[in-house]
């Protein structure tokens, strides 16, 4: 259950009246339980993604009535229809097929995006599948359908599946023990309307009740019915509702009316429903009746097993009326009911092969030859019901349909060719001046200084952000220096001059003079470093130990030459032993031993650290006393590894001669006299192999087959190498590796390469958010300086508010994947930008499948025209996507290499946070005097699997310490068979110390007796329980809101008390992070002020500031005094030289010990940054700065841009959303995760967690877990990661820009290439079906589809509202419905209509309707829950329909996309009609069972042959149900289309989504309303009644209305851009250069660098035009002027 900090469940909605007024009918008890649990969960809900951003790989149960029920509530599906109501017509059928066609379409949505799910049927709710209280005709249709679909999952899928009779029954509650459901796919029941019959408001009961009881077993729930499957997603709502539903009380009655509800329903259905468990067939000849109907039925059944599929798609055959009336109202009700209520399974029933039998038998007069007919008189049946005269067939369609797609004239006036070098969202081009781009206007002086102000700022910034980044705050940043290619002083590569001939050698004598020069120096230099080490050890004498190791170890981290003197640094860190040694000597008994294992870890540390210091040796004195250190600690077998070697003089050289090595300076403490230790108490007490594995794992060289390289400064492991020679040979690469396994030098090694090889040669580096831009440009700035030729510069940055440099001069470009795609398709860039692009770095490469952008990700990856690099910590399955990519490489002429390395540098250890129930704010007097609460409790991994855990995760890692108590565990379990696991001799060393890769060895091995006990629940339960420290319970529900606040302190203090600072505590709600750190840095306040209230010694201090502050005057007046007497007044300093405390002294400034911004390296930093965030152009909040002076920071989208730029590198405490882990590089040793929240996925979780323990900061990271369950937190950590998800990268909006490509770049090569590579891929997507031939159909109609739209002309060139398109293309197809209602002249008309006001308001719905499209919840819609709301708050809520004449134009479209998609698949159909074969394969289970044909019924099987339908696009099953080639919809064409058709729905734009939101005739009523926040905002402005009216969270508002603003933007840039170009085709001469018209100080923090200045009427505009542009315009800045009040 997400934490709720805002109190967002309870604001807005009503409260529940006293419920006097109801009389306890069913209507009455479902009000009162939405009022009380339903309707408050509705507000709750998110509309997600359960695949990628919620259930990922996690088990889940698909609740199988809900399933049932929509498979049977398909309007297309003729199986118990209703009575039509105007005619009396009985449609008799019972098209079985078409309903195992439906389900097996359901469950295939889910098998094929790689989900794991049960079915589990609740009893009680199978009143909703059979729609008890219908007629009886559609009851006992849709209870024998039921029985057969059942059977089907039984016998044909195979599907697990589960009965139960409802929530409460103890075998479910069984279920949910072992199973571990994540959660459960439902309907809810729907809304009751005024017409709803008692029995149905009862089923909605049952419904309701099931969802309070698995809300209350803390399961949530999300909504089967109204779910969209749009590429690999599975969108619906998801109802975390367990802390509200525990909290439900109902009155009485309605208790009362929920328990009688299911009894009733059951009374009124009158029969019993069991589910088959038997796989017997009844048997025809059981079904009892001796009537004609019974012989005819009993013989349909005979027929049907030996029947071909496709012999059963047919129209309904005509029936004299009372013939229907008797089947529908007696005959076969009867004969379902008894089908379904016997015990054995259905047989298979076909209700138009039984009519079609009956109308035969009629038809002819004769009995076939078939058993049961013997006697039956059917002479009488004929003259009693005469069939109506047969409608005439029509006639089929025999060639290739060729829809019309006729070019339209445009709206405004005349064709306009369109290049795309527009910005998206104003109307400043992308490029330079030179190439095509505006010119700005002469700027005044004052403008240029103000300009170079601003530069001169920018500059500073990335200065400050990259000297923290790189760690040279405070310093000079050491970049590494690039010489121009070609320069003099040469450096290999593409275009580097040759070498000057090399000089001739020295002679001997001249090298001989030098190296003795060498030596003397080298002499000279130990002489003055040994006299220096000597007089710093004399200094130190008598000082005291503690300070005497405090001054050695600052001595051994200072970068003097003397102090990095090889003798003395050796000799530096010898005595450093012999202190640690000393001071442990003078312990006494306990505390020594109590020190025994941290004091061992020190020196094991301090050797091998000597050991790689010492290269040249050691001298015999200091190998004697390290010899003896090692024997004393109980480490003698590893003398040799870790004793530096004896150094000898180097071969030659004389023995008086100076060497690195000197005689040891000090005297080292004595460890053993006559070879007996003197301080027995310092060897280990256990094996050191044991020792190793309990206290140093986190010091072990964390090497993997390291060795030198000379193209790195470091050692690389095998994998790293393995990168390095990919990137050499200009492979492509996918590069896999955890969070601080060490990828980062990966992109700077590509970049380095590129430099050094030209100076034209481009690398674009891609990050997903704007942050890590802006992050990785400074860290590039920091690192590399390359001089150039001319005028080329090294790098810029260009996202979607700002640009940075040029991007034609620069050979680095850091951008976001959108920007990347603009430039790609940019026809102007084609030429001579594009070819130069040499390398691609797509850096969080698993955002490609993410909802929202992650098309263009896939975009990028097919157009690109050089070697990708693909960079991620977290992709599940890499396999599928990395063959995707190989294959999209290879396609493109490249090789293709994948690296994966699946461990971290650094282990993550982890902690369950228990906070105290009464927690008590009055003890904590400041973070120094804090002590550890101890409420943090250890994790270990293996503990946290559940007796029921089917198998270990692949990245489940394990300590050594961790390993070594599971092996205890283990061994005391007496699990382990023998000694062969104890670490002595399973890691039995040869005198080395533990490394890494040995644990990871052990760790397996240790695994496998794990894996091996999880199919036995008590061992494993045996191993958890051994290996928890404390009893955690998984029942146990988080924290309240206010005990979650009131803890919050006591778990930062505790960090702090235990050095785990800085940490990042993670909240997936903006508004939730902003309270934590407001709540923390109010107690802090408050603490701090009474602390200061009761200290008498903070008392005394003011009062002597005080003092020194009223001697100021006389002190000015002494001053003076001298001046006037010509003394040096500057020679006057007070404290003789140096300012006194008081001087300095801020009462105001927070105490270190309230503030966790005390640390000393970070002060001074903070306060200048603090300096630059409160000027008033930065617009950091009043709050922000606050929390900012205590060392705390919010990070999220929403603040601003230079806020966020500083805090990664100054701050302990960062409260941020999930856009924080986007490999931002905030190095933290802890990461929190502070409440749960729908979005903490596996693969979310995995980002956040991995920032803690970053590589190059610390040996260890801490993940602790507050806020949560424990089973929430086992679930997380035992998570699988999921596949990547896709989407469908051929849209109909990128076929127009590569057209755009194609032809504004007149067919460059990049542009030829590029598109002859994405249509030869063997998959257009990496989880796509489609192959070339389906991809090349779809082109063509796409192409089809622009030309009838406008958008392409005949010559294939794009036109007039391309931009508009292209530009709004994350919105398809909304982009394309804009276009079409501007190119019809709707926008015009209504803009130019009487009342601009009105005009305003009818665009701005339309425009809502199109790209405001937020769902509201079903039970939110409650027509009194909308009234109550609607007397309170001043929105509209539900968005009011789409205006009729824009539904009316829209409709009329969408009927010729239909048109020319379904000619498509007609035409591809016919086609390769010999390939597909025929259609009688169901979508899952194969093709549909038949038996050998019988001769007996030769002659009516004959009839069915000739008689059934031959759909050639559509499915056969189908077409059962009359369905022909006639498509209704683009939803009824792809969802029935035959086998071998692959059609993405989403990637053609429809119309027909937007039009279910209208009231023209004869449109169905829709799932989901549309939320009206945006028109509401328009209206009133107010973000506390878009909580609490709208129900949206006031985290989620500023994203919302910020997509919008975005969308106005676009539009208008589009508007602008259109008038220019038709004002110049009608002869006007038009200025397009651009106006400096914005002071510095307003463009300091605008996120819109690229905002307008005023836009002027262009000459010649057409009245109406100017009109359109006048309403977007006025829209514009009304919605900014409120969007901006609000979140300035």
């Amino acid at each position: 259950m997400e934490i709720d900090l805002e109190n967002f469940q309870d604001a807005g909605l009503p409260s529940p009246t006293s419920y006097s007024d109801k009389v306890g009918s069913p209507q009455d008890a479902l009000a009162v339980f939405d009022d009380e649990f339903y309707t408050h969960a509705s507000r709750l809900a998110r509309w997600m993604d359960l695949v990628g951003d919620y259930g990922g790989k996690e088990f889940f149960v698909i609740e199988g009535e809900s399933l049932l029920q929509n498979v049977l509530d398909t309007p297309t599906l003729a199986l118990g229809r209703r009575r039509d109501p105007k005619n009396g017509h009985c449609d008799n059928s019972f098209q079985i097929v078409h309903a195992l066609f439906l389900l097996e379409k359901i469950i295939l949505e889910f098998t094929s995006r790689d989900t794991f799910f049960e079915l589990v049927f609740f009893e009680d709710c199978k009143h909703s599948t059979v729609s008890t209280g219908d007629d009886s005709f559609v009851t006992s249709s849709r209870s024998l359908a039921r029985k057969l679909l059942f059977q089907h999952l039984q016998t044909r899928l195979q599907v697990d599946l589960h009965i139960f009779k409802d929530a409460e029954d103890p075998e479910w509650k069984l279920f949910v023990v072992n199973k571990q459901p994540m959660f459960v796919l439902i309907n809810d029941g729907g809304i009751p309307t005024t017409t709803s019959s008692p029995l149905e408001c009862q089923a909605m009961l049952v419904r309701r009740r099931l969802l309070l009881q698995l809300a209350r077993q803390n399961l949530p729930f999300a909504l089967l019915r109204g779910a969209e499957y749009r590429d690999s997603k599975i969108n619906t709502f998801v109802f975390e509702s367990s802390s509200l539903a525990r909290k439900t009380r109902l009155p009485g009655f309605a208790l009362a009316e929920i328990t009688s509800a299911s009894p009733a329903l059951n009374e009124s259905l009158g029969y019993h429903l069991p589910l088959p468990t038997s796989h017997e067939i009844t048997k025809t000849s059981s079904i009892s009746g001796d009537s004609i109907f019974h012989v005819v039925f009993r013989s349909h059944l005979d027929v049907l097993p030996s029947l071909p599929v496709e012999c059963r798609a047919r129209k309904l055959p005509a029936l004299h009326a009372e013939l229907e009336s008797e089947l529908y109202e007696h005959f076969l009700p009867q004969v379902f009911q008894q089908l379904t209520t016997s015990p054995t399974s259905s047989p298979d029933v076909d209700g138009r092969i039984f009519l079609e039998l009956l109308v035969y038998v009629i038809q002819t007069g004769t009995s076939p030859d078939l058993p049961y007919f013997e006697g039956v008189d059917l002479a009488s049946l004929a003259s009693r019901y005469p069939l109506p005269d047969a409608p005439l067939p029509e006639a089929p369609q025999a060639t290739e349909p060729s829809p019309d797609t006729t070019l339209k004239p445009s709206v405004f006036g005349s064709e306009i060719l369109i290049d795309d070098v527009r910005h998206w969202h104003n109307s400043r081009s992308i490029l330079p001046t030179y190439l095509g781009g505006q010119r700005p206007q002469p700027a005044t002086e004052w403008e240029r200084r103000k300009r170079f102000k601003r530069e001169q700022r920018d500059q500073a910034r990335l200065q400050k952000q990259a000297a923290s980044l790189t760690g040279a705050s405070g310093g000079v940043l050491v970049k590494v220096l690039i010489p121009a290619v070609g320069s003099s002083n040469g450096t290999s590569g593409k275009g580097a001059q040759k070498r000057k001939p090399e000089k001739p050698k020295k002679s001997a004598g001249s090298e001989k003079a030098r190296e003795k020069i060498i030596a003397e120096k080298d002499r000279t230099d130990g002489a003055a470093a040994q006299k220096w080490w000597g007089e710093k050890l004399k200094s130190l004498k008598d000082k005291g130990i503690n300070i005497e190791m405090e001054t050695v170890l600052a001595l051994k981290q200072s970068a003097s030459s003397k102090a990095s003197y090889p003798a003395v640094a050796v000799e530096i860190r010898l005595y450093l032993i012999h202190l640690v040694l000393k001071r442990w000597s003078t312990m006494d008994e306990n505390e020594a031993e109590a020190a025994r294992d941290s004091t061992v870890v020190q020196i094991l540390r301090a050797l091998v650290d000597l050991r790689s210091t010492a290269s040249a040796g050691i001298g015999e004195d200091a190998h004697a006393f390290l010899t003896s250190v090692c024997e004393t600690i109980g480490f003698g077998r590893y003398i040799s590894s870790l004793v530096p070697s004896r150094a000898t003089p180097p071969p030659g050289q004389p023995k008086t001669a100076p060497s690195s090595i000197l005689p040891l300076t000090f005297k080292p403490i004595k460890l053993e006299r006559k070879k007996v230790p003197v301080f027995p108490f310092m060897s280990v007490m256990t094996d050191p192999v044991q020792w190793q594995l309990e206290h140093f794992g986190e010091f072990m060289d964390r090497s993997m087959d390291s060795a030198s390289d000379p193209r790195v400064s470091f050692a690389p492991d095998k994998w790293q190498r393995d990168v390095l020679n990919a990137i050499d040979h200009g492979k492509s690469i996918l590069a896999l590796a955890p969070t601080s396994a060490g990828k980062t030098f990966i992109s700077f090694y590509a970049m380095e390469k590129v430099l050094r090889e030209s100076n034209d040669g481009v690398l674009v580096y891609v990050a997903p958010t704007k942050a890590l831009v802006n992050q990785i440009a400074a860290e590039i700035y920091g690192r590399f300086s390359k001089t150039y030729p001319g005028n080329e510069t090294l790098l810029a940055v260009q996202t979607r508010d700002t640009r940075t440099g040029d991007i034609q001069r620069a050979q680095i470009l850091v951008t976001v994947p959108e920007m990347l795609g603009i430039l790609i398709l940019s026809p102007t860039l084609a030429g001579n930008w594009t070819s130069r692009i040499r390398r691609i770095i797509l850096d969080e490469i698993h955002s490609i499948g993410q909802d929202e952008g992650g098309a263009v990700w896939e975009q990028i990856i097919l157009l690109s025209p050089c070697p990708v690099i693909g960079l991620s910590a977290t992709v599940g399955s890499p396999e599928g996507f990395n063959g995707w990519l190989r294959d999209v490489q290879v396609t493109h002429n490249f090789k293709h290499e994948y690296v994966h390395h699946p461990h971290r540098y650094s282990h993550l250890r982890k902690f369950f946070y228990l906070p105290s129930k009464s927690p008590n704010a009055s003890s904590f007097t400041g973070l120094h005097t804090h002590q550890s609460t101890s409420r943090a409790v250890f994790l270990h991994p293996i503990s946290l699997l559940s007796e029921h855990a089917r198998t270990l995760p692949s990245d489940l890692a394990l300590e050594a310490r961790d390993c070594l108590s599971l092996y205890q565990a283990l061994k005391d379990l007496g699990i382990l068979d023998g000694e062969h696991l104890a670490p002595p001799k399973s890691l039995r060393s040869s005198g080395e110390l533990l490394r890494q890769a040995d644990i990871l060895r052990y760790e397996a091995e240790l695994k496998e007796v794990v894996v091996a006990a999880i199919s036995q629940p008590e061992v494993l339960k045996g191993i958890t329980k051994k290996l928890s420290p404390r009893h955690l319970d998984a029942t146990d529900a988080p924290p309240s809101r206010d005990d979650f606040l009131d803890n919050l302190i006591a778990l930062l203090a505790d960090l702090h008390a235990e050095d785990k600072l800085p940490a990042i505590l993670f909240n997936f709600d903006r508004t939730n992070c902003e309270i934590m750190a407001m709540t923390v840095t109010d107690f802090l306040e408050e603490a701090e002020e009474e602390w200061k209230n009761k200290s008498a010694e903070w008392k005394s201090k003011l009062k002597r500031v005080e003092e020194w502050r009223r001697g100021a005057a006389l002190r000015e007046k002494q001053r003076e005094r001298e001046a006037r007497q010509k003394k040096d007044h500057d020679a006057f300093r007070e404290g003789g030289g140096s300012l006194p405390w008081e001087a300095t002294f801020d009462e105001n400034e927070p105490l270190p010990e309230f503030s966790f911004a005390g640390r000393s390296s970070s002060k001074e930093e903070l306060e200048e940054i603090m300096s630059d965030l409160e000027k008033p152009w930065v617009r950091t909040p009043r709050w922000a700065i606050d929390c900012l002076k205590r060392g705390i920071a919010v990070h999220h989208a929403g603040m601003p841009k230079a806020y966020r730029a500083f805090l990664c590198s100054i701050i302990c405490l960062h409260h941020g959303t999930g856009t924080l882990a986007l490999g931002i590089n905030a190095p933290a040793r802890t990461s929190v995760f502070c409440g749960d929240s729908p979005y903490l996925t596996a693969l979310m979780y995995r980002q956040c967690a991995g920032r803690a323990g970053r590589r190059g900061f610390d040996l260890l990271g801490n993940v602790v877990f507050y806020g949560l369950s424990y089973a929430r937190v086992q679930r997380l950590v035992l998570s699988r990661l999921p596949s990547l998800g896709d989407s469908f990268p051929l849209t109909s909006t990128l076929i127009l820009r590569l057209f755009n490509l194609l032809a504004g770049s007149n067919s460059s090569a990049f542009s030829v290439t590029a598109i002859q590579s994405l249509l030869n891929l063997p998959r257009i997507s990496h989880r796509s079906t489609m192959g070339r031939d389906q991809v090349l159909h779809h082109v063509r109609f796409s192409i089809d589809y622009l030309r009838y739209s406008g958008l392409l002309n005949s010559e294939g060139q794009p036109t007039n509202l391309f931009s508009m398109a292209s530009h709004l293309y994350y919105a398809e197809p909304s982009n394309f419905a804009l276009v079409h209602l501007f190119e019809d002249g709707i926008i015009h008309k209504i803009c130019n209509g009487p009342s601009a006001t009105e005009a305003e308001e009818q665009v701005l719905l339309v425009l809502c309707h199109l790209f405001g499209r937020k769902f509201i919840p079903g039970n939110y819609l409650r027509p009194d829950l909308l009234d109550a709301l609607r007397k309170k708050y001043p929105s509209r809520i539900v968005l009011p329909p789409l205006p009729a004449k824009v539904a009316t134009a829209l409709q009329k479209h969408d009927k010729k996309i239909l048109e020319i998609f379904s000619s498509y698949a007609t035409t591809y159909s016919l086609t390769h009609l010999d390939s597909l074969g025929i259609d009688n394969a169901l979508p899952l289970s194969g093709a549909y069972p038949t038996a050998t044909p019988l001769p007996s019924f030769v002659g009516f099987a004959d009839h069915l042959k000739i008689t059934h339908s031959t759909p050639t696009t559509r499915s056969v099953f189908a077409a059962s149900s009359g369905l022909d080639d006639t498509f209704t919809s683009v939803s009824d064409l792809v969802s029935t289309v035959r086998q071998g058709i692959h059609l993405h729905e989403h990637a053609i734009p429809s119309m027909q989504g937007i039009v279910a939101h209208s009231e023209l005739p004869g449109i169905p009523p829709v799932e989901h309303a549309l939320n009206a926040y945006i028109l509401d905002f328009y209206t009133h402005g107010q973000l506390p009644t878009l909580s609490s009216a709208n129900g949206i969270r006031r985290g989620d508002v500023w994203y919302l209305l910020q997509e919008f603003e975005l969308v106005l933007k676009a539009i208008r840039a589009c508007l602008r851009e259109i008038l220019l170009r038709l004002s110049k085709a009608r002869g006007a001469e038009i200025d397009e250069s651009v106006e400096e018209d914005e002071s510095v100080e307003a463009k300091e923090e605008d996120e819109d660098e690229f905002s307008d200045g005023e836009f002027k009427r262009p000459p010649k505009t057409k009245e109406q035009d100017w009109k359109v542009y006048q309403v977007v315009n006025n829209i514009l800045n009304i919605f900014e002027e409120k969007y901006r009040k609000i979140f300035a």
